[in-house]
């Protein structure tokens, strides 16, 4: 599996499936000696109800929102002897994901299947829908 899988990416967004996909990908990079992306796409169009809040004033969206949902999983993070490298953009969630796994030529993806709330599985779930079907590379989904 090492000469397979070098370079994953494991996008997050707080919700308790992107936290098992975490440590879904970071069981298959310690397994395969691989670097992980661990990747935070704020959303464009600005704070869904149930999903998360306006950043309050002053401070800047996208750092604010980033930090709520890293705050979860640093965690996991910290235990880990993985490398790893965390990357926050701001956009569409699944054009952004495979955006970045072209760039740094990712050979997987791992992506939980729901986020937050029911509006949240909406999103997420069409999230992660269009990267298993747009991706540079293979995808696992993890329930």
């Amino acid at each position: 599996m090492e000469k397979l899988i070098q370079k994953l990416i494991i996008p997050i967004d707080g919700s308790p499936s992107s936290a098992k996909a975490l440590e879904f990908g970071l069981a298959i990079a310690k397994a395969s000696n691989a670097k992980c992306y661990v990747v935070e796409v704020v959303e464009d169009f600005g704070p869904l109800p149930g999903y998360y809040d306006a950043a309050p004033a002053g401070k800047d969206r996208v750092k604010w929102i980033s930090e709520q949902r890293f705050e979860k999983i640093h965690p996991i993070l910290d235990e880990t002897s993985v490398k790893w490298e965390r990357v926050v953009i701001e956009g569409y969630p699944a054009e952004e994901i495979c955006k970045l796994a072209e760039k740094e030529k990712a050979d997987l993806i791992v992506i939980g299947s729901r986020g937050h709330g029911i509006l949240g599985r909406f999103i997420m779930g069409s999230v992660s829908d269009r990267v298993v079907h747009y991706a540079p590379c293979s995808v696992t989904v993890v329930r």
